[in-house]
């Protein structure tokens, strides 16, 4: 389990749950598990979720800055009312420029936290989807 005391500034941070799914049909209780796995982890550092995103039958290898991701920085830019872009991993936000999405969010102040890499006392915590 994730030491909350290792939570490197997270703590208090309002963020949004973003789930992605390539494939539209059967796509409900995956994204309902990434959702689950993003809320736990939130919860558990005293995040306050203030939104999710559930995208079905979008492909992350489309153009890198999809309509969703644009939405996401015109509400940075409009609302300020999130700090933190939470996936389950990168392929969920896009699997293609990795760096250049994750700069576009840094300049309008969003960091995005990936489940998959996230570090915890120094060592990369690898979490797995459970099946069910």
């Amino acid at each position: 389990m994730l030491d909350a005391t290792h939570s490197s500034g997270l703590r208090g941070q309002r963020y949004i749950a973003y789930a992605r799914c390539a494939a539209r049909q059967g796509s409900t209780p995956k994204l309902r598990q990434q959702i689950r796995l993003i809320r736990q982890f939130g919860d558990h550092l005293g995040m306050r979720c203030v939104g999710e995103v559930r995208i079905a039958g979008v492909s992350g290898f489309t153009p890198p800055l999809r309509p969703d991701l644009r939405r996401l920085l015109t509400r940075k830019r409009q609302k300020d009312d999130f700090d933190v872009l939470i996936a389950v991993d990168h392929a969920r936000v896009t699997r293609t420029a990795i760096a250049r999405i994750a700069a576009l969010f840094a300049i309008s102040g969003v960091r995005i936290v990936y489940l998959t890499e996230w570090h915890a006392n120094g060592t990369a915590m690898h979490h797995r989807m459970a099946q069910g």
